[in-house]
């Protein structure tokens, strides 16, 4: 487990920096609204149908029957199968599957109720699920492409207790995850290995492809059934602004690019709602594609 950071950090454009500076409000969104096709939400459908996974049920259990080796556990269906095995029963693998088609047809038809149940608590939990991404690095120049307006934005460090918020670190791999595998399906009927997919759920919305992994994610859940938000047919107004507390940021660093008008709106914001929190200036550094931060006084000069 990776050690939870003291604070994270928010990139935006300069707008929404000063729209969240001076509401003082965070917007937490359903996974739809990152509108990206490669994020699980409450449309995403399983990788395998009812027939699918029938047939690799069927071929799974012929397999056993005629394997040299004995099947393992002590489900119904093995039991079963070790007692066939024993009474050498079939013959040939067609033999067997002309009698276990009509067996294995009603286990999956059992098994496809609950599946069918899973999925109705899946599309209710990314229904409600609230979520705010972040980073933890000020000078992380993918989110300044990305999120910071190409430098023209800034980015805002909230202290984690303040927010009262656990993160969560993005992992970043090749496969994406499912909502459940057909190969947690077959383990169910094969052995009768209950796998908890549901309480695996918000494990789905932590990893990301590793293209992305230069963006250092860390993502924070607010799951809430209760919320209006969520009651609206059109699930493009599923997100939620959540307030935070003044001494909740600590920093605010301008972007490399930011303009001068979209500068002096911030400080005055700043200098009204936030005069403990530290200020920067991103300038690039001369011959290396890194930043640095200068320090700007936003106090009155006396």
């Amino acid at each position: 487990m990776s050690e939870s950071p003291d604070t994270l950090v928010k990139f935006g454009t300069a707008d929404t920096a000063l729209q969240i500076l001076s509401q003082r409000h965070l917007r937490w969104s359903a996974p739809n609204i990152f509108n990206d096709p490669f994020e699980a939400d409450h449309r995403t459908a399983l990788n395998f149908d009812p027939l699918t996974l029938l047939d690799a049920a069927l071929r799974a259990a012929v397999s056993m029957i005629f394997s040299a080796d004995q099947p393992r556990g002590n489900s119904p269906l093995v039991t079963v199968i070790r007692r066939w095995r024993d009474e050498e029963r079939f013959a040939t693998t067609e033999e067997a599957e002309e009698v276990l088609r009509e067996l294995m047809a009603r286990i999956v038809d059992q098994r496809q109720q609950e599946i069918e149940e899973l999925l109705t608590r899946w599309r209710h939990f990314t229904r409600h699920l609230r979520i705010c991404c972040f980073s933890t690095k000020a000078d992380n120049l993918a989110c300044w492409r990305q999120f910071g307006d190409s430098h023209r934005g800034v980015a805002i460090r909230f202290d984690v207790n303040e927010l009262a918020v656990t993160p969560h670190k993005v992992s970043y791999q090749n496969y994406r995850p499912e909502i459940t595998t057909l190969k947690e399906q077959l383990q169910d009927i094969l052995y009768n290995e209950r796998s908890d997919a549901q309480a695996q759920f918000l494990e789905k919305f932590l990893t990301k492809s590793p293209i992305y992994s230069h963006e250092q994610e860390w993502r924070c859940f607010f799951p809430e059934p209760s919320q209006s938000s969520s009651k609206q047919p059109d699930d493009s107004l599923w997100y939620d602004e959540h307030p935070f507390v003044p001494t909740a940021i600590k920093a605010i660093y301008f972007g490399a690019a930011i303009t001068s008008a979209h500068k002096k709106a911030l400080v005055e914001v700043i200098k009204q709602h936030y005069p403990e929190a530290q200020v920067f200036q991103a300038v690039t550094v001369p011959t290396k594609y890194e930043l640095d931060f200068k320090r700007v006084l936003t106090a009155p000069e006396r």
